[in-house]
């Protein structure tokens, strides 16, 4: 089975990045090499250090955490003792070029919703305005109509609103 990082430090699964340091910090001071000098110090230590450097790192420990929990969805089973530890890292470079695709897309998705929006926004000034250029237009050849008002105070309604629309969209 592969070595459960809580059990080398000796912390439960709830525990919090104080107490990941500080659980690191005591199990290295004992187990570091160069202090304890027992064979298998240093072999101790690196898993010491592994265990803290995922469970310290926010990603790596919510991938970890979802490992122990589902093993069989991750495509990963238990561990023998002697398999190289990079294993846990190629799958967790999968899972953060998963991620990392997704966030690709979204990013995208939301560029294009932009584009478009900018389209429509600008699309419907120049409908208000060239409402109220016509109307201006008559006005100055002495066409003052009801047709002629009713020109100019639907493109300038229109325009206020949408810039009071644009407005308040672009605030959230």
């Amino acid at each position: 089975m592969q070595a459960d990082y809580y059990q080398i430090l000796g912390i439960s699964r709830e525990a919090n990045v104080d107490q990941i340091k500080q659980a690191y910090r005591s199990k290295a001071k004992m187990y570091h090499p160069d202090i304890n000098k027992a064979p298998n110090a240093k072999i101790f230590f690196q898993l010491i250090s592994e265990a803290y450097q995922v469970l310290n790192n926010p990603e790596k420990k919510k991938w970890y955490d979802f490992k122990l929990r589902y093993p069989s969805t991750t495509g990963m089973r238990p561990q023998h003792e002697h398999r190289r530890p990079s294993t846990y890292e190629s799958y967790y470079r999968a899972y953060t070029k998963s991620q990392q695709e997704r966030k690709e897309e979204k990013e995208h998705e939301k560029y294009v919703k932009t584009l478009f929006d900018n389209i429509m926004f600008y699309f419907f000034v120049f409908v208000g305005a060239t409402a109220i250029i016509f109307s201006i237009i008559d006005i100055f050849y002495d066409n003052i109509s009801k047709r002629t008002i009713n020109g100019l105070v639907f493109g300038a309604w229109f325009l206020f609103l949408l810039f009071y629309g644009w407005n308040t969209l672009n605030k959230k």
